[in-house]
């Protein structure tokens, strides 16, 4: 091939650097991507993994970093724009073209991984950390209230917004179109639901399988060179094991597999991971969380997530991953998506429940609604009371009905002044957004629609990504493909949730591939016992204490100390986590300020 082309590392990066000096480009935007490429004139930079989505599997060299990258730009200097709807993989991307002076910004189908831009006269910022913008001289970095607020109640800040107010991260499937000081931003791709509803479930099984093993067999062949340093998570669920499975036959013999546990045995299920790991033969690591060593990484932590976020079970995905890079592991493979493309979670046969009250006869619906405000508040009426008032929200409202505390108690917990700059519906009003734009599908869809928007692009891959990046892992999700996506949406919701049993489809496609006591186990994840460590770990519950109740955290004018004090008090003399989570929230909420706005973390950590 006689072009100009350049794969840039640190020892030439200057080299690529001095090419793209243009002076409405913050020269922060080009630090931070893991790989460059150039060739035409026209250079890439790259977060993850991408490669044409007709790229055949040959020769090492064909699919070897550096000829995929020179592909992707092949590919845009053929379809210029449109080059981004041919990709395939897990990335985020900038790609700049010195001929046109055109900047291009990419997030893949499903947003896997994070690009953050901001504009500001005429001059854009950009780059695959917020920390990176939020450093650049002349951009200004002011909270937005309504993120901080979206936080509280859901431990995580969603797409498009961020936790300041003039940066935005991109969304799922978008492309960002940047010249002469102008942006255009445009959705290429995004998850639709076209049931077909001629599909046996036979058939639907078969689709469902092929498209796996055809994610798995395109994610475990770029970049041949890695496939001996490649390992998986393993939980003991259906998504890992099932992963865990196809990567062993995909590969003609047994993968490494990675899994945490606990001494509280309420929250391990290494169990159920020995059993997929017996089955599959892979080469099994374990490793048991202590609450000393997890309160030791909570400022490796708070350093690695620069927006705050507060999912507990980053500590055991941490650990998960530490063990993976001590075993020489470079790529690890994820479950992620799996129960949100195909109906694993217990909360859909919950609403389903719930849907159900619209099939009572009109007569008697109208009484119910009537008496049950009325019934007496004990058992076994309250449930009668609690059934019918939720049955008449609306699907999204109630399914995120336990989510918002915050919402539900403002005025207990927030200040006067923080509650006056809130929009106070915003922690709902996004996921009612989502709900609208899945359209007139079936109920079920569109809650899952919503699932992997938030759940899983915003919470569940930002958590994997910012353990992995600590480590120097390259984390890949066969789950999150446009192939895969496309089969499930095709799927009747009929077959993915069948009477009372979800993943019903998905079980059938994997029933030949998993052991049966995996495929009858009920879900547990990645968990993880932080409520019992507030409550009974002294250093858990000192560096509670001294978060949210020093002069410095109080000032910051978002709480009412009382609240605070009240809150840890509840906490102790309860035996649920329920309010657990809530204080681990704002402890990160309080680290994240004293690492990422303060500049001054000192050794709070460590006290």
């Amino acid at each position: 091939m006689n072009i100009n082309t350049m794969k840039s590392s640190t020892a030439n990066s200057n080299l690529c650097l001095s090419r793209l000096y243009d002076e409405s480009i913050y020269p922060c935007s080009w630090e931070g991507w893991s790989e460059s490429f150039v060739a035409h004139d026209v250079h890439l930079f790259l977060n993850g993994f991408a490669a044409p989505d007709d790229v055949t599997f040959g020769s090492q060299e064909s699919t070897d970093s550096e000829s995929l990258g020179v592909a992707i730009i092949e590919l845009f200097r053929r379809r210029g724009n449109d080059f981004i709807t041919h990709l395939r993989g897990s990335f985020a991307l900038a790609l700049w073209d010195g001929t046109q002076r055109r900047l291009l910004l990419a997030t893949d189908h499903f947003g896997t991984r994070p690009i953050y831009y901001g504009l500001r006269s005429q001059k854009i910022a950009f780059a695959p950390r917020i920390s990176t913008l939020a450093k650049a001289t002349g951009m200004h970095k002011v909270i937005d209230p309504n993120s901080l607020y979206f936080y509280l109640n859901h431990s995580f800040i969603p797409a498009p917004f961020t936790i300041y107010r003039d940066f935005r991260r991109l969304e799922p499937g978008h492309i960002l179109v940047w010249s002469d000081g102008r942006s255009d931003l445009y959705r290429y791709w995004d998850m639709t639901y076209k049931e077909d509803s001629t599909l046996s479930e036979a058939t639907a099984a078969d689709l469902l399988r092929e498209s796996l093993e055809n994610s798995v067999h395109f994610a475990s062949r770029v970049r041949p060179a890695e496939r001996m340093a490649a390992g998986a998570f393993l939980s003991g669920g259906t998504d890992s094991s099932t992963l865990v499975g196809l990567l062993a036959k995909a590969a003609g013999g047994p993968t490494k597999s990675f899994s945490v546990g606990f001494d509280e045995e309420a929250y391990s299920e290494l169990h159920y991971a020995r059993i997929a790991a017996e089955h599959f033969n892979s080469i099994a690591h374990e490793y048991i969380v202590r609450p000393e060593e997890a309160l030791d990484v909570v400022p490796q932590l708070i350093e690695a997530y620069d927006e705050p976020f507060g999912n507990s079970s980053a500590i055991p995905t941490y650990f998960c991953l530490r063990s993976a890079q001590g075993a020489g592991v470079k790529v690890m493979f994820a479950g992620d998506g799996g129960d949100e493309l195909f109906g694993g979670n217990e909360r859909y046969i919950t609403e389903k429940v719930f849907t159900m009250y619209d099939r009572v006869p009109k007569p008697l619906k109208n009484l119910l609604d009537i008496t049950a405000p009325t019934l007496p508040d004990c058992f076994p009426w309250r449930k009668v009371k609690n059934y019918v008032y939720k049955a008449n929200q609306t699907a999204i409202d109630r399914f995120f009905a336990y989510q918002l505390y915050y919402r539900d108690h403002a005025t207990e917990f927030l200040t006067d002044d923080f509650r006056a700059e809130v929009n106070p519906e915003f922690p709902l009003d996004v996921a009612r957004q989502h709900y609208i734009r899945a359209g007139e599908v079936s109920s079920l869809n569109r809650l899952l629609y919503v699932d992997l928007k938030l759940a899983v692009s915003d919470n569940d891959l930002f958590k994997v990504n910012r353990m992995a990046e600590t480590q120097g892992i390259e984390v890949r999700y066969p789950y999150l493909d446009p192939h895969v996506g496309m089969v499930s949406g095709r799927i009747p919701a009929a077959l993915k949730i069948k009477g009372w049993s979800k993943r019903y489809i998905f079980k059938k496609a994997v029933a030949d591939l998993l052991p049966k006591k995996i495929l009858t186990k009920k879900k547990h994840g990645f968990g993880l016992p932080t409520g019992e460590w507030l409550r009974t770990h002294v250093g858990f519950r000192d560096l509670a204490r001294v978060l949210l109740l020093e002069p410095r955290s109080t000032q910051r004018g978002y709480f009412k100390r009382s609240a605070l004090e009240l809150l840890l008090k509840v906490h102790d003399e309860e035996q649920s986590s329920y309010f657990g989570s809530h204080i681990w929230n704002l402890m990160m909420l309080e680290l994240w300020h004293r690492t990422h706005v303060d500049m001054d973390p000192c050794d709070t950590c460590n006290t």
